[in-house]
């Protein structure tokens, strides 16, 4: 179903509505642009909207999903922030200063603080907020509050599918990123397989959710930067999931099942699964590295 709905990236006046269940109730549905093919909520949240939904209903909903508190969100993502310093590890340096945008309950920055001069983090759940500040993380209240050309490396991660504006909040964080450092974004990759090449029903009602305002693919991830002023960088594909966890998707539509057949699937060929799926870009998820120039 087409409709005139101005694409929020390239002003193209006609966009497709891809969806109109989401995984949590909401008025929203998801539009595709016909033109540069960005998908992307509509209606789109007001600055106040998004300020309140991650200040407190995002953590609520979060927590009551997942039955978690801060310290067990800390726990538990660590071997997330141990793979993201695999990713990032070669370009980090003892003198260098950190910040992590949307840094959660710090997990990521304590993994790396030994290894660089200092971490700080931007987080706007109170109850986050406090955990890092108790193990020790300095917390900014907003991009605004930092000086320019301060960090040496900055982070995002599964963060700015989350923000209304994408192409103003980079050039605001540009601006507090020294002159040849770098930063670095993970986000969903809207081609995963599951979605573009499996095209499952549950997996579909599953993956949108009114916390993402967009949802890139490698293109429109680009096309944002470009956008934004930024003409340095790489994206590069990466699958997180496994085999195990697609064939689940594929016989339950329903989340679950990493490693579940991993003692009939050999490392080979788990792995020979996900290149094929990074080598044609449908894999789960997208990782960039912008250079300042």
């Amino acid at each position: 179903m087409s409709s005139s709905v101005v694409c929020p990236l390239c002003h193209h006046i006609h966009s497709d509505i891809m969806s109109e269940k989401l995984r949590y109730e909401s008025p929203r549905k998801v539009y595709k642009c016909q033109d540069c093919g960005l998908l992307y909520l509509y209606p789109q949240m007001t600055a106040d909207e998004e300020r309140l939904f991650y200040e407190k209903e995002y953590g609520e909903i979060y927590s009551s999903e997942k039955g978690t508190t801060p310290a067990k969100l800390f726990e538990s993502r660590l071997p997330d922030a141990r793979l993201y310093f695999e990713w990032t590890r070669t370009d980090l340096k003892k003198n260098h200063e950190c910040l992590e945008l949307g840094c959660a309950s710090g997990y990521f920055l304590a993994t790396i603080r030994d290894h660089v001069s200092g971490v700080s983090g931007i987080e706007t759940h109170l109850l986050l907020k406090e955990y890092c500040e108790n193990i020790g993380i300095h917390i900014y209240e907003s991009v605004n509050e930092c000086k320019n050309e301060q960090f040496d490396r900055i982070f995002m991660f599964f963060l700015l599918e989350h923000i209304g504006d994408p192409v103003n909040y980079l050039k605001g964080v540009m601006r507090i990123l020294k002159k040849s450092g770098k930063l670095f974004i993970i986000v969903p990759n809207v081609d995963d397989a599951l979605l573009k090449l499996y095209d499952i029903p549950g997996f579909k009602s599953f993956y949108f959710t009114p916390a993402h305002q967009f949802y890139y693919s490698k293109d429109t991830l680009s096309r944002t930067f470009r956008t934004a002023g930024i003409s340095e960088f790489m994206i590069h594909p990466r699958q997180r999931y496994d085999l195990s966890n697609h064939m689940h998707w594929m016989m339950y539509e329903k989340p679950g099942g990493a490693g579940r057949y991993n003692d009939v699937f050999s490392q080979v060929l788990l792995s020979e699964y996900a290149q094929c799926l990074e080598k044609q870009f449908l894999c789960d998820t997208l990782y960039a590295v912008i250079t300042k120039k």
